[in-house]
């Protein structure tokens, strides 16, 4: 008997990586990956006060952002730029939530944390405190995430703020009905090709034994 395959922590780390991290991620950038319609829509934003001072945009009190499927909750938000492009996005809360649909027919990718931070030029996202990261089902959690666009690299630590400071993953197992339709696929291949094996016209007899005149 072949024993199971066991994940390993950089396995389950990609796979959080392909289904959750580089989805929220893409989600803020605006990027080709999110609902198309998302990039169309209106930039509604709303909150008890704003500022905007020395390149900074800073909302507080009540935060709320959405553009689509987008949605930010946040205690404060603050947008940095930098000859007049968006350099860096912070959100702070008890946890600030981030929140956006990235394709048709999936699931919604939710992030939360204290604490926030997107670069966009180093395609970084930081999640520090009570950091967590959902869609459809798996969840990573500890006191920080980092995933880097750029390196193509997630890092979590547990953290001593963290529950018994470690870093805690939730994967669901794939859903039984795409294996068998794979299998399915795959058996409709194989009996295809018997069957044009079998309805193969075959060889005319030789001649060889022909009598000669």
């Amino acid at each position: 008997m072949i024993p199971a395959k066991t994940k390993t922590f950089t396995d389950m780390l990609s796979h959080i990586q392909r289904g959750l991290i580089t989805a929220i991620l893409l989600s803020i950038a605006g990027t080709a990956y999110c609902l198309p319609d998302d990039r169309n829509q209106a930039i509604n934003l709303s909150s008890d006060r704003a500022t905007y001072e020395n390149n900074q945009g800073i909302y507080s009190g009540n935060v709320k952002m959405s553009q689509g499927s987008l949605k930010i909750e946040a205690d404060k938000l603050v947008i940095v730029e930098s000859n007049r492009k968006v350099e860096k996005v912070i959100a702070h809360g008890r946890p600030a939530k981030f929140e956006q649909q990235p394709r048709e027919g999936e699931g919604v990718v939710i992030a939360s944390a204290n604490t926030v931070e997107y670069k966009l030029n180093d395609e970084e996202i930081l999640l520090q405190k009570n950091a967590s990261i959902t869609h459809q089902g798996s969840k990573i959690s500890g006191d920080r995430v980092v995933y880097s666009g750029k390196k193509q690299t997630v890092v979590a630590d547990g953290g001593s703020a963290a529950e018994n400071g470690r870093v805690k993953m939730t994967l669901q197992p794939q859903n039984p009905d795409d294996n068998a339709n794979a299998a399915s696929k795959t058996g409709t291949t194989k009996k295809n090709e018997t069957s044009a094996k079998t309805n193969k016209p075959s060889t005319p007899p030789s001649n060889s034994n022909k009598a000669t005149p």
